[in-house]
This record gives C-alpha cells, structure tokens and sequence, in this order.
C-alpha cells in the first residue's frame, strides 16, 4: 500500500483498536439498544440487519450545503432521525457494529476524476461459520429496502483503490481524529480544504490505470 497522501494508516491486525468508540462513534444507551435489538446467527446477517434497520428508521437528506454535515455524533444522528450524507451513515453504523463487537473502520476516499467529492465507507471485521474473519468493505449510505440488497465486497488490505471511482486516504477508528495540516474534518469548509491538501499529495499513478477501466 502506497503512503502518499494516506493521511491516516489502518491497522488491519489491531482489530481491538476498531472496537473503541471515539467522539463522533459515540456509545450511548439508545445505540445499545438498537444492537441489542439485532440478534443474528452469523457476522453477515448481522451487518445486513443493522444496514436495513438504519435505512428503515432514519431519512437520508440530500442537502450538499446542510451545516450538520461532518459535525455530529452517533447518538446526535439518530436522535435526530436524519442522515446528512455518507459521514453520517457510516459513523452510525460504525457504532452499532462495535456495540454487537465487530471491529469496524471508517474509510474515507476521494473522487479520482475530481479530487472532490469525497465517499465515506466502512470496513468490519466479520467472521464466517467457519469462525475465519476477513475485512469486509461495506458502503452504508447505499439505500437498501431488503437485506437482499446489500452487497458486502472483501476488502483488498493492499490496495487504496476502492472502487474504480475511489481513492481511500484514512483508515480510522473516528474521522475526528483525522488531521492534515492542522485541518480536520469538522464541518463542509474544513472538509473541502483537506480534501484540496490530500489531492496535492496523493500519487495518482496510483489509480490513474484503474480509472480508465
């Protein structure tokens, strides 16, 4: 995996670094409870539920100028019952999965046509039947209305392309603690500027093959 302009590093073998809650992947009793809620026989089923249940119980609002975006907290989130945008659905994700202990990373990546753009996704640690875990790349602000629908994809621990369109530059526990520059994600401007940093750094040989695909 190259280091250029990956701001943040994963570390795919601390799996109990990925079950921490931080500010934004908050633990409050009304996250408890919407795990609890979900009991599944297997990792997978479990990830589909937690998928479905969010699509069923909060509004995704696509407002690219709403002031929440890149600013609130898990149980902030839900209390409201709206989802601003691809932060927000992975951050409320992330918490569920940790509360049924899965260990759960957030990625965030860029558009690499545009170098903006960004797309937050998640990636948990999910074991089969056989009790063998792999990282699972999952994209929790695509709107599902069955289980069926979900798609989880094995995550390539080597690779920062994403998708053919994606670019990850943070593996994280909590985007709050992602900082460049002395910039954080903590609100559209700042988000903006250290997406413009990040694509200054970035060695787009990297990807440039992969976007012609």
């Amino acid at each position: 995996m190259k280091n250029e302009g990956l701001i943040k590093e994963p570390e795919f073998d601390n799996k109990s670094k990925y079950l921490q809650f931080g500010n934004r992947t908050d633990c409050s009793k009304e996250i408890i409870e919407i795990a609890q809620s979900i009991n599944e026989p297997t990792d997978g089923l479990t990830v589909r539920k937690i998928l479905l249940w969010i699509n069923q119980n909060t509004v995704r609002i696509h407002d690219e100028k709403d002031e929440r975006k890149f600013k609130r907290s898990s149980t902030e989130i839900l209390e409201s019952g709206e989802r601003t945008g691809c932060c927000d659905s992975s951050t409320l994700f992330t918490s569920i999965a940790r509360c049924k202990g899965m260990p759960t990373m957030q990625i965030v990546t860029i558009n690499k046509d545009t170098g903006r753009d960004g797309h937050f996704y998640v990636a948990s640690y999910l074991k089969d039947t056989e009790k063998i875990g792999r990282w699972i790349l999952i994209d929790t602000d695509a709107p599902i209305k069955d289980i069926r629908d979900v798609r989880l994809v094995t995550l390539d621990l080597n690779d920062r392309n994403i998708s053919k369109r994606r670019y990850a530059y943070a593996y994280t526990e909590d985007y709050s603690n992602i900082e460049l520059g002395g910039i954080k994600i903590d609100g559209i401007q700042n988000m903006n500027k250290l997406q413009n940093r990040v694509w200054e750094l970035l060695d787009k040989e990297d990807f440039i093959n992969k976007l012609r695909e």
